[in-house]
Formats: structure tokens, C-alpha cells, sequence
């Protein structure tokens, strides 16, 4: 059975030119859309951060989030970096999550890590969700780690004691460090078999001057109407504009593929705040963090709004990212999101400091494109796939990459890498390919993303340009394997077929029609390098 996710890939860095604008700051422009949701990382991985946001610290952004991709559930906190929001590069693990002794073994897996700088201690601390008492509280020297936690957990109002601390975010505004939190009553009468099972409200709180606790002193982020809404709200992000007070929210979603996009707003943390409901579904995601972007050239403000996108069930790893930025009335309201397929945002920013170091992927000379729109496929429980392509050069081929996503498998993944010397090849009986390689992964050598597995080439390895090559993909299992695809253009000399598990005869009525056909208008997601 084929599969393709419900969201269609990531995000949204369609263009990126940059320009000095004095000798400290160079202007950098960015255009986010709708469609690509999938971030990866310099050496082709999928970016694996759920639940993450982008902050900017000492000149350079930063992305965290949970790592799906080890057990299929939050393990561990990942960090990436960039300078242009367009190449992330990976800077590992915040901390060696296999460490019993670290907080996060217990319920809650430290999700929603936020970041916040304290510039008196010169220090970086890191907040996290992992379980009934409190915060999780860390300290490290870089933004990048290792974080060192903190023996005292960081305490919410006393009034909560009794309810599990739940979705949060921590941030600085004008030197002042605050928390938005909510707190989960599973104990409520309200709640129903169906739904809700839970109830939660948003409460705001200052922090300490160290940015290590709150003054467990809070004030609800509530609107007058105090509804459902109000009572499912997670999630949060606060930022400020002028005057105003806003907090980013969500309604209650384990995981799922969209959930009502919220903003309140409010001159004093203490209220009263009124509420928007921006979109429905919030573009088939969930709020995680509104990131501010400067213009050096005139020191505008674009407050850019950040989701997760999940195709909902059990593969939160496929999660994606959506940007849009916020576009605000005189009134201090924000203009509604705009889900459109056809939409696209440009937005002028800070350029940071340096640039990602080259990895595998943006070194590959043969390769798919880094920004195309691509989607989640799961059918090698049906079919085999020939991946073909033209060297760009000639050379010796030294591997093949591909992304690739495991579920619960018990057969391997085989690739072999060939030459042909025709299209036709494929569709001609006892046609034998050219082989350079092969390789077979079990599920314990691949994760739950898409992460790379590489078919180095050893022999008939020198290629001409232009010459015809192909990569075979089998793996036929109860649990399918999962690639990527992408939609091609008619001369990008990428081509994709597919051949029925277990067809190796001739079809159709006229007994012509070979069991290997045209993916029309596909191709999976690969690089080929060379030595």
C-alpha cells in the first residue's frame, strides 16, 4: 500500500540573497511558503526537532527541538545552527540523553526545551518539561552544550501544586525573564471520554533575576469569555510589540496535524487579555515559537510565526516546519494566517555570523534539489524502485544517499547502485545491470526520520558525463519502508520506476506491457558523491 503523509513538505526557504549593509550587520532576505515543510541539515539528514524554535544568540540562529528519530519518542534535545535560515547545520545532543542520570529518563522526556541567555553569568539556560514537579533547569558555557542540570527544579505558583506542569515557553523581554505555562488537570469533572481528556489553562509568570526559577507568582493568559478555548490552551510563545504583550498558543493536540492557532494580547502581564483565533488548523500545525527578525537596514521588527507540522498518529519524526510572519492592524490585532498553497513571504533579516561548514549533501554533485516540496512515501511493501539518473561528470563515484524512515521491520533494506545503458534496459527481459555497489540495512542501522543510508561504490566506480546510472530500492515488509519524493520537471534527468513485489512477467491483454513502469513526473530524494 502506498502512502503519502498528510504534509506535504517543508519549509520554505525558497530564495536567499544577502547584502552588506554596514561593516557590524549584513541584510539577508528569505522567502517562506506553505509547501516546504522539511528542513535538513547540510549532510542531507531530515532535521529532527520536535516541539522546537529558533532563537538568535551571539549573532547566529539556533534551532532546537526533541529527537524522534532514536525510539520513535522524545529522547534527547538536538541543536542545529545557521546563518541564513536556509543551511542548518547539525551541533549534536544538548546533553547524552542514555545518561541515567539526567532528569529526563522520567515522564514528560524534557520536551519543549526553550533557551534563554543570562549575560551576568555569561550562560545559557535551558528549561524543559520532563515530569510532575516543576521545570527541569541546565546551564552551559555555549549554546550548544553540554548542559550541566541544575540539582533544584524550577517551581511554578504553589496554587498549581497539585497539577502537572505542562507546555511552556521561557523568555527574555527588555532584561526581564518570563514564563507562560500551563498546568494539566486530568482530575477535572469536565472532562469526557471522547474529548477533552484533559483540561489546561496558560498562566504567565516572572522569573528569577538568574533565570533559574519563577517568583511562583502567576496571572492567568485567559480571555473574558473563559471557554473551552480558554481551557485547552498549550503551547505558548510571548513576545512584545511597542506596549503590547502577546502570547502565541494552541489549543490541546497530542501530536496532531493541526489545532486552532491563538494569540492573546494584553498591555500588563497581569491582564485582562484579549484573544484571536488566527486559523483554524493553524495551516496543518502547532505553534511552537514566534521568532523576531531584524531588517539592519531599518531596524523593523518582522515577528515570525513558527509551527511544528506532524502527520498526526505515531510518526511524529515526518514532523515539518511552517514560518509565516505576523502582519498587525493599528489596533494591536494580527491579521489571520493565510494556509493558502499559493502564498509566499518574503522577509528581510540579520544575516548571522559566518557560514554552515559544507556537508555530505551540499558537496554532492549529483543531487536532488536541497529546497524542492517533498513528501513521505511508504510503499516497499508493494513495489521496488528503480531511482535513474545522468552523471553531471565525469569521475569516480564514491557513494549513494538516500533518505530513508523505518517502522517495524524485520526484512532489510537493499539498495544497489548500477549503470545502464538505456531506459529501456529496465523494460527489456533478462536485461543485467552494471552493478557499483550494494548495501543492505537492517532496521536497528536507520531511524525513525529520514536520516541517510549510504551505498559506497567498490567497483566499475569511474563514470563518463552523462552517463546513465540507477539505484534499486527493495524491502518488502509488513511495515513498509518510508522515502521522500518529489515532483520532477520534464528536464531535470531525474526519473523514478516501480515494479510490483513479485511481478516478473509480461502484462496486459496484447501480453507487451513490461511489469516495470514510469513514477510520472517523481523522483526520491538522493545524492550521489564523488572521490
Amino acid at each position: 500500500m502506498r502512502i503519502s503523509s498528510a504534509i506535504s513538505a517543508l519549509t520554505a526557504l525558497v530564495s536567499v540573497t544577502s547584502a552588506a549593509a554596514t561593516t557590524k550587520a549584513v541584510s539577508a532576505s528569505v522567502t517562506f511558503d506553505n509547501n516546504r515543510r522539511f528542513l535538513f541539515d547540510t549532510d542531507g539528514r531530515q532535521i529532527d526537532a520536535y516541539g522546537s524554535k529558533v532563537n538568535n544568540f551571539n549573532g547566529k540562529y539556533y534551532l532546537y527541538g526533541n529527537s524522534f528519530s532514536e525510539t520513535g519518542v522524545a529522547y534527547g534535545i538536538k541543536s542545529y545552527s545557521s546563518s541564513d535560515l536556509q543551511s542548518w547545520q547539525y551541533e549534536g545532543l544538548l546533553f547524552d540523553p542514555a545518561n541515567k542520570n539526567n532528569p529526563c529518563a522520567g515522564s514528560g522526556g524534557c520536551g519543549r526545551p526553550h533557551i534563554v541567555y543570562n549575560p551576568n553569568k555569561k550562560s545559557y539556560v535551558l528549561w524543559a518539561n520532563a515530569g510532575e514537579v516543576g521545570y527541569v533547569v541546565a546551564t552551559s558555557t555555549s549554546p550548544t552544550g553540554p548542559f550541566v542540570f541544575s540539582a533544584a527544579r524550577a517551581l511554578i505558583d504553589p496554587a498549581f501544586d497539585g497539577l502537572q506542569p505542562a507546555d511552556f515557553t521561557v523568555e527574555v523581554i527588555n532584561g526581564t525573564g518570563y514564563i507562560v505555562f500551563s498546568a494539566l488537570n486530568f482530575r477535572s469533572p469536565n472532562a469526557g471520554n471522547v474529548w477533552p481528556p484533559i483540561f489546561q489553562n496558560l498562566h504567565v509568570s516572572k522569573l528569577t533575576d538568574d533565570f533559574m526559577n519563577t517568583t511562583r507568582v502567576s496571572y492567568p493568559v485567559s480571555s473574558a469569555a473563559g471557554d473551552l478555548i480558554d481551557n485547552e490552551a498549550e503551547s505558548p510563545d510571548i513576545f512584545k510589540v511597542g506596549n503590547t504583550f502577546y502570547v502565541a498558543a494552541s489549543n490541546t493536540c497530542g501530536y496532531c496535524n493541526g489545532s486552532i492557532a491563538l494569540l492573546y494580547r494584553s498591555n500588563s502581564i497581569q491582564g485582562p487579555w484579549t484573544r484571536q483565533i488566527l486559523e483554524g488548523y493553524s495551516c496543518n500545525g502547532q505553534v511552537e515559537g514566534v521568532l523576531p527578525l531584524t531588517n539592519p537596514a531599518n531596524g523593523a521588527v518582522t515577528n515570525v510565526w513558527h509551527s511544528t507540522s506532524v502527520p498526526g498518529g505515531p510518526r511524529t519524526g515526518f514532523g515539518g516546519h511552517i514560518f509565516q510572519p505576523l502582519t498587525f492592524n493599528a489596533d494591536g490585532s494580527a491579521k489571520n494566517l493565510d494556509c493558502s498553497t499559493t502564498a509566499s513571504f518574503p522577509v528581510t533579516f540579520t544575516k548571522g555570523n559566518g557560514t554552515a561548514p559544507a556537508g555530505n549533501a551540499t558537496k554532492a554533485v549529483d543531487t536532488t534539489p536541497a529546497l524542492a516540496v517533498y513528501n513521505p512515501v511508504c510503499d516497499s511493501d508493494s513495489f521496488i524502485l528503480y531511482q535513474t539518473w545522468t552523471a553531471s561528470k565525469a569521475g569516480t563515484i564514491k557513494s549513494v544517499s538516500l533518505n530513508v524512515a523505518r517502522g517495524s521491520q524485520t526484512v532489510p533494506l537493499t539498495l544497489t547502485v548500477f549503470k545502464l545503458n538505456s531506459l529501456n534496459d529496465l523494460f527489456t527481459p533478462g536485461f543485467k545491470w552494471t552493478a557499483l555497489g550494494t548495501a543492505a540495512f537492517n532496521a536497528n542501522q536507520t531511524t525513525y526520520t529520514f536520516d541517510t543510508v549510504t551505498v559506497p561504490v567498490t567497483t566499475n566506480s569511474t563514470v563518463t558525463k552523462g552517463e546513465l546510472l540507477g539505484l534499486s530500492i527493495s524491502g518488502a515488509d509488513y511495515s513498509p519502508w518510508c522515502h521522500l519524493e518529489y515532483s520532477t520537471t520534464q528536464d531535470c534527468g531525474f526519473k523514478l520506476y516501480q515494479q510490483g513485489n513479485g511481478q516478473y512477467s509480461w502484462r496486459g491483454l496484447q501480453g507487451k506491457n513490461p511489469p516495470v513502469y514510469e513514477r510520472q513526473g517523481k523522483s526520491v530524494k538522493f545524492f550521489a558523491t564523488y572521490a
